[in-house]
């Protein structure tokens, strides 16, 4: 685990979103999109969360003859953009295990998989093509500890609580968030940051797959609930310097994260 002392010693280190319109089915020219996005990216940038299933494309119908294994071919491309670029990718696709197959998001570094998170909350068809993950994931960075989300899972406070209980400093969410419900998108990623005094970094589809309109507008929520920087249909990658300081200020402030442990009767480890 990465000290704190080591985040506060930290310069200049910047958490990054990324939005495009993946092709469905189209595996290569998806990771394409990956490459070219995460090398617009401060070579600073630690981190980037890319969206829910963008490796294939949101369309439920192709996920029997798209669906990877974790390790695998896909995540081991992946792990060559994160070693070319210096970046960490945070990247959601359809997961194949255990006689199953999981909508998930996968921490990838230049060493490879760090971390496998499975979406909890199902939306709609979505329970047709996919098992539910358990249980939250967490991976330790330089700049903190961050907590892993998939779109509809943004709707359940106490999913994001667990990432409160483990101490995270940033929640990543991938999501296929549709233009339809894009004040809910704004609305909760700021109010998930505001919960846990912690970053939120929310990536989002652009334009339109399968008769679905994505809203787009990925996003980096700041400690205290508010917007630091948004994509446009100009830009699609962003980025923003965090610094350990900014955190705890913002919990100085706004001392909800102690207050709820007092009122449940125990302490802040």
């Amino acid at each position: 685990m990465f000290s704190k002392e080591a985040f506060h010693s930290m310069t200049n280190a910047c958490i990054a979103s990324c939005q495009f319109e993946p092709v469905v089915g189209d595996v290569d020219a998806n990771l394409s999109h990956i490459t070219q996005l995460a090398e617009q990216l401060p070579p600073s940038t630690v981190f980037a969360v890319f969206p829910e299933l963008c490796v294939t494309g949101y369309d439920l119908g192709d996920v029997p003859t798209v669906k990877t294994s974790v390790p695998g071919p896909i995540t081991e491309r992946l792990q060559r953009i994160a070693q070319s670029t210096g970046t960490d990718l945070l990247v959601g696709l359809p997961e194949a295990a255990d006689n199953e197959v999981y909508n998930s998001l996968v921490y990838i570094s230049s060493h490879g998989v760090e971390a496998t998170y499975r979406k909890q909350q199902l939306w709609g068809d979505e329970a047709t093509q996919f098992a539910a993950g358990t249980g939250p994931v967490v991976v330790d960075t330089p700049v903190g500890r961050v907590g892993l989300l998939l779109c509809y899972d943004l709707n359940f406070p106490e999913l994001a609580l667990e990432y409160d209980d483990a101490g995270c400093d940033h929640i990543a969410v991938s999501s296929a968030w549709r233009q339809s419900f894009d004040d809910d998108w704004r609305l909760l990623c700021c109010a998930r940051a505001f919960d846990q005094t912690c970053y939120v970094i929310g990536s989002n589809h652009s334009g339109t797959q399968s008769g679905r309109h994505h809203a787009g507008e990925s996003l980096v929520v700041g400690p205290r609930g508010e917007i630091l920087a948004k994509a446009t249909d100009d830009t699609s990658a962003i980025s923003v310097e965090v610094k350990a300081d900014s955190i705890e200020t913002a919990r100085l402030e706004n001392p909800v994260r102690n207050s709820r442990y007092e009122t449940a009767g125990t302490s802040r480890q």
